[in-house]
């Protein structure tokens, strides 16, 4: 008795061999029931009915061959567009051509005559593709590609070509004795178009009908790598037309990056504009409790009096006149800070895009390592962009750091305009106390050297804010010019490793 797993296994065995054989019925009654067609004569020719079906099936695949073909370019890069004007071109006379011939040998297989029209039509579809592909119809569209690109894509397509020109030429070759055959039988059968089986048989070799199927089906298999080709190349056309267009995203991206670090030096410049009120602050309460002379009487020293007023001025009216000027010169360098970046776009697009550019010939070139070149680098050209941005930031944060420098001088020299006036209120008091020795030429030009000084130091002021904010925006701008050039550096050294790539692949 068989056990369970035994009889388990049977039913699958008998299962599967039901299955085939109910495939393989259905496979007889279809081909039992697919017409016979007769090489332009009125009986059944053996093999025709094979020819007829591969005969429509290339067709199908030639169809193929132009689908979906004529997608939309966005980028407006010229390039692209000559390449795709190319493949479409190719395709679409390889596709009326190659239908023209399909559709002859279908029409040829079913005919039943006259026997020379059928064959003199797909002789004549034949001959045309022959001619097409084998470059009288090609040259114009090879000669563009070739001088635009390499000739990675008219070298797949010769390959592709050559094969169906093969094809054809063999089964021309097989045809014409297939016509010289049944020529023989219709004359044999007196000239009548519907020859007997035995005269059929006896002129009309059943191995020469099965070698002119097994060519159709030879030359179907060709199709296929021809639309592949075409596709494939229109398909890099289109993703490097994204690839370009995703340019401006990254270097609007690279110049927000730039924009945003000027935007914090406008920042820190108003920063420090606001921030000249500490020299105010630390200079007015010493000031006020100083030189503010109420209650102290300086009528027995009037030349000491008037230089005292003098001192007031310059640490009122000429010190505000001062900062008023140091303001002007933070708003002016301020307003300049943005112009550092202007025509930075342009200098992406026109200098900047030799490494891109040259990946994108690269990819629809098509060559052998076209999608791996393309995929290795096609982050790293724009990685570029935002390396440059970076080194701009760079150039952006060294200013501000020069300017908290600036603020630690000026506030330097306002503490030391403070000891001036302490000084002086020491002087005075002293002065006041021997008049007759104080209110002298010597002690008044004194007092005039130390308020000469103390205005020198506040025009140095106002002169390092100047000299500062000028050579800042010299030093900014020669920065980013700086920054251009290495990106220009980069871009060219990408370009050579992208040279590399294209012809070692992965071994550059």
């Amino acid at each position: 008795m068989l056990d369970r797993k035994q009889t388990r296994a049977m039913r699958i065995v008998f299962g599967v061999t039901l299955a085939v054989v109910l495939v393989l019925c259905t496979t007889v009654k279809q081909g039992m029931a697919l017409p016979r067609p007769d090489f332009g004569i009125a009986v059944t020719v053996y093999g025709s009915d094979g020819v007829s079906t591969n005969a429509v099936a290339s067709t199908n695949l030639i169809d193929n061959t132009n689908d979906n073909l004529d997608v939309t370019l966005s980028s407006g890069y010229p390039l692209l567009t000559t390449i795709k004007t190319q493949l479409i071109g190719i395709a679409n006379e390889f596709t009326s051509k190659g239908l023209d011939v399909s559709n002859a040998l279908n029409a040829l297989a079913v005919s039943t005559g006259p026997l020379d029209d059928a064959f003199a039509t797909f002789k004549t579809a034949s001959d045309a593709l022959i001619a097409f592909i084998g470059g009288t119809g090609t040259n114009a569209f090879f000669t563009e590609l070739n001088t635009q690109l390499d000739t990675s894509i008219t070298t797949m397509l010769n390959d592709a070509f050559d094969d169906v020109k093969a094809n054809l030429n063999k089964l021309g070759t097989q045809l014409d004795s297939l016509k010289t055959q049944l020529q023989s039988a219709v004359q044999a059968a007196n000239g009548s178009n519907s020859p007997s089986k035995a005269i059929l048989r006896k002129y009309v070799s059943t191995t020469l009908t099965s070698t002119i199927a097994s060519t159709v089906i030879s030359l179907k298999s060709n199709i296929p790598l021809v639309t592949y080709i075409v596709a494939n190349s229109i398909e890099n056309l289109k993703i490097a037309d994204d690839y370009i267009f995703l340019l401006s995203n990254v270097a609007t991206g690279a110049l927000d990056v730039v924009n945003g670090g000027l935007e914090a030096l406008e920042q820190e410049v108003q920063l420090y504009s606001d921030d000249t009120a500490q020299i105010t602050a630390i200079i007015t309460p010493v000031y006020q409790a100083n030189l503010v002379l109420t209650g102290i009487d300086l009528s027995t020293v009037p030349d000491i009096a008037s230089e005292m007023a003098e001192y007031q001025e310059a640490y009122t009216t000429d010190l505000n006149t001062v900062i008023t000027d140091m303001k002007a010169f933070y708003t002016t360098y301020k307003q300049s800070v943005m112009l550092t970046s202007d025509g930075l776009g342009t200098f992406y697009s026109t200098k900047a895009c030799g490494h891109l550019l040259r990946l994108v010939k690269v990819l629809i070139s098509n060559g052998k390592f076209a999608d791996y070149c393309y995929n290795k680098y096609a982050p790293r050209t724009f990685a570029l962009f935002d390396v440059q941005a970076r080194r701009a930031n760079r150039c952006v944060d060294q200013e501000i750091t020069r300017l908290l420098k600036l603020q630690e001088v000026l506030l330097s020299i306002a503490k030391m305009l403070t000891f001036n006036i302490e000084d002086i209120m020491e002087q005075l008091k002293a002065c006041i106390k021997t008049p007759a020795q104080c209110n002298v030429a010597d002690i008044e030009k004194a007092y005039h050297d130390v308020h000469i000084a103390a205005k020198a130091n506040m025009n140095t002021m106002k002169m390092i804010v100047s000299y500062e904010t000028t050579a800042g925006l010299k030093r900014l701008g020669a920065c980013f010019s700086t920054t251009k050039y290495e990106l220009l550096l980069d871009t060219v050294a990408m370009t050579g490793e992208i040279n590399s790539c294209e012809t070692l692949g992965p071994n550059a």
